[in-house]
């Protein structure tokens, strides 16, 4: 197999492995921010945080023609968090 494609699905899986570990990382953050929802009877969904995160987080990235699958990932990532949350306010993990 051509070697420029294997070292690039090599990239890929060490990029990868990285993503999980934060992926765990933030899913831990979740876990606390659900916990102080749920002590303050607040709502899993707040609209004007997402839009701020999405509005920080895209200037991270520096390519403009990135710039829209980035804030597909990031919808994305945060509609995963946003169900996390749900299960752990019903007291379900």
């Amino acid at each position: 197999m051509n070697t420029k494609l294997e070292a690039a699905r090599k990239k890929i899986q060490d990029i990868d492995r990285e993503m999980a570990e934060l992926f765990e990382q933030r899913m831990q953050a979740v876990r606390e921010i659900a916990a102080f929802k749920k002590e303050h009877g607040l709502a899993v969904a707040d609209e004007a945080q997402e839009l701020r995160v999405l509005a920080r987080n895209v200037e991270y990235i520096r390519d403009e023609q990135l710039k829209p699958y980035y804030l597909a990932f990031m919808r994305d990532t945060m509609t995963v968090s946003k169900k996390y949350q749900e299960q752990l306010m019903k007291g379900k993990e």
